[in-house]
């Protein structure tokens, strides 16, 4: 049992992580929860890769907190999570610049550096992306 100082510590550190409040104060008893990371084995092949999930976890805030440090959480990874791990990938994916016209993306973020290269693209270069 936690007490209300230890809850509200667990209820800010989830919430800077990605967790909504909802979830927080409504958590299911089980839950799924989705690799960011890949799981590996001691060699260092890959056991589980990203995308994968694990059933009929614990769904309590302190367990997805503890899991969220090895990169599992109750939504799938995709180009907008803003999880360390999403966040490395995406940054490694990111072009410098436009192949075809040298237009360089600007943004805070790697998702925000993604989505500026992305737009010029659709909007710039509509005409080679169609075909």
């Amino acid at each position: 049992m936690t007490n209300m100082t230890e809850r509200n510590r667990l209820r800010q550190e989830l919430t800077s992580i990605g967790y909504s409040l909802d979830y927080i104060n409504e958590w299911q008893a089980k839950t799924r929860l989705y690799r960011h990371t890949p799981s590996r084995t001691i060699d260092g092949k890959v056991n589980e890769d990203i995308g994968t999930y694990i059933d009929n976890v614990p769904g309590s805030p302190d367990y997805v907190l503890r899991k969220s440090r090895m990169g599992l959480f109750p939504w799938p990874p995709t180009v907008e999570c803003e999880c360390q791990w999403c966040t490395e990938r995406v940054q490694e994916t990111i072009e410098d610049k436009c192949t075809k016209c040298e237009f360089e993306p600007k943004g805070e973020t790697p998702q925000a550096i993604s989505s500026s290269l992305r737009m010029h693209m659709q909007h710039r270069h509509k005409e080679e992306v169609k075909a």
